[in-house]
């Protein structure tokens, strides 16, 4: 099939559509890194807030991970970016030829791994 034919058919073009809204929601990942640790700190802070919340109101947990007390946001970063979104990036990168967002991918896994690696459990290391 030719490109032609993909961009062209109404089918194609609402997948399309719908692929690059998801890849734009989940996108701080392939953020340059500044830009990544803001916004996995946002996050984070709305994730844990909705945890504080459940346990005072006594309801259940949904995402006991965000513990504020317990939670790694390297790992919780690194479980994301593993479960959601390489593959989609992948393919995305395929379809569109995006080589700086999968640069800065790569670069935040690796952030992410090396915090992670660390024991640590903060967005940054601490100061030298």
């Amino acid at each position: 099939e030719s490109i032609k034919t993909v961009l062209t058919s109404p089918e194609n073009r609402i997948l399309i559509k719908r692929m690059l809204i998801k890849c734009a929601d989940i996108s701080n990942p392939c953020r340059p890194i500044e830009q990544c640790i803001e916004w996995a700190g946002r996050i984070s802070e709305e994730y844990f807030a909705q945890t504080d919340e459940e346990k005072r109101q006594g309801l259940p947990v949904v995402m006991p991970v965000f513990d504020r007390n317990t939670c790694s946001i390297p790992k919780s970063q690194i479980s994301f970016i593993d479960y959601f979104i390489t593959d989609m990036f992948d393919a995305w990168d395929a379809f569109a030829d995006l080589p700086n967002l999968m640069q800065h991918l790569d670069n935040n896994f690796k952030y992410w791994k090396g915090l992670d690696e660390r024991k640590l459990r903060s967005l940054r290391p601490p100061p030298p």
